[in-house]
This record gives structure tokens, sequence and C-alpha cells, in this order.
């Protein structure tokens, strides 16, 4: 691809930098890399080598010591709180490892509540992907649609501490995906689910990733890893080139 080729993900020379006993180091270290629309893109390797730090700084959640993550054209470094919130919003869907779904909410509510945010004035110009407020019924019917799709549509009643963690980690991605975001990130989307749970989740990302969605998913679950376009190593901070095999 020429340099005048926008991805809707781009990431270039992306670092970050700690200090730990006085000594710094890198967690992230001049990580580059691309993601276009439809790409199914995984990031592997072992716990504590900068996988969860650099897609938080993908999300806007932490800021890079230095390097750039664009998304959509947009570079996210420079975005104030109010654009960074609809970016998350309407164009980036995350599904995170910690359990993040509202304890006061039912499931069904979570999976809503996305699409109840910023309902009023919000236009295509105020962010990509955007396609205005829609009525209640309609959003409880999506909602709804979601959760049957990952087998979880039963407990929409549901307090998140009824239950269990591959029940959250659905209905989290449930939720990543209400607003049908041009960006999923899933970190381990199929921790603590059983095998037909993690075949239910990867053939849905499979085929958003068909329909034109991109996804960056970390992983440690080889079964995921049958389903995605490609496969890139992170080790001490640093990303391989796509990998042949794992």
């Amino acid at each position: 691809m020429d340099d005048l080729t926008t991805h809707l993900l781009h990431v270039a020379d992306l670092t970050k930098r700690f200090t730990r006993r006085g000594e710094p180091f890198d967690a992230v270290s001049h990580v580059s890399f691309d993601v276009d629309p439809g790409e199914f893109v995984a990031i592997v390797g072992r716990s504590g080598n900068g996988k969860s730090t650099l897609i938080n700084m993908i999300a806007g959640l932490v800021r890079p010591t230095s390097g750039l993550v664009e998304i959509d054209g947009a570079v996210v470094a420079e975005m104030g709180d109010r654009d960074l919130s609809l970016l998350r919003n309407r164009t980036l869907g995350f599904v995170t490892q910690s359990q993040t779904l509202l304890s006061n909410l039912t499931v069904l509510d979570n999976v809503v509540f996305p699409a109840t945010m910023f309902p009023s004035g919000l236009s295509a110009s105020d962010a990509p992907g955007a396609t205005g407020p829609e009525n209640e019924d309609s959003l409880v019917d999506r909602a709804l649609g979601l959760l049957r799709r990952l087998g979880v549509e039963d407990l929409a009643g549901c307090r998140p501490r009824e239950l269990s963690g591959g029940e959250m980690r659905r209905v989290s991605i449930a939720r990543a995906l209400m607003n049908s975001p041009r960006l999923l990130i899933a970190d381990e989307p199929t921790g603590d689910l059983d095998q037909e749970s993690t075949g239910i989740v990867t053939g849905m990302l499979r085929e958003l990733a068909d329909g034109g969605t991109a996804i960056l998913m970390v992983t440690h679950d080889p079964d995921a890893l049958k389903v995605v376009d490609r496969v890139h190593r992170m080790d001490a901070g640093r990303l391989s080139d796509a990998l042949s095999s794992i």
C-alpha cells in the first residue's frame, strides 16, 4: 500500500516507557502495524510482555511516551475527553479482560447502555459511523439479538453478580458490539469460555470481520487463532512481523 492509503488503525513507532526501581524500561517499544476494514489480527505472547498496555494506548486509555495511534484518520493522543468518548462509543468497541459491567443494571440494560449515550444532536460529523438515536424498542431488539447469538439471552434480566465469568465475558462482547463498531479490540475474548462458547464467539468475530469490521484480538487461546487472518507475537514490548505459524 502506498503512503496515501488511510488505514482504519495505524500504529507508528509506538512506545510506552515506565520507571521501575529507578530504571526506565519500555513496556511497549517502537511498535508499528496497521489494521484495515475486514482484517482479523491477533497478538499473542506471554503475560507481562506489553500486550494490554499496547491496546490500552490504542483505545486512548493510556497515553504513549512517543509514537502515533490513528483511528479512522484521527490522532488518538490529540483528542479531548469528549472526542475520545465519542470514538469509543461509536467507532471503537473494546472488550477488556476485567469485569466492567455495571452492577446496578441488568444484563439487558448493560448491553443497551452504550446506545443511549450522546443521544441528542449526534450526527455522522460528530462520530464516524454514527447512525443517530434509535427508539427504545429497536435498541432492546438489537441487544437481545446479540445476547441470543452469544447464548446468554436467558440471562437478560439478571444482574452481573449472578453471572459466571464466562457469562460476563459474553455479555461484555455483546455490549461492545451494540453500536456496530468499525474497529473491535478484544483482550482475551475467549478467556473463561468452554469449547462450545469459544466456537460461538470466534465464529461470530470471523463473521463480523467478513462483513467489514476490523478486529484486533489479544489471545492465548490456540482455538481462537484458527479464524484470524494474521498473527503477531509480542515479546519484551516488541511486536514481530506477521507470523506464518505459531
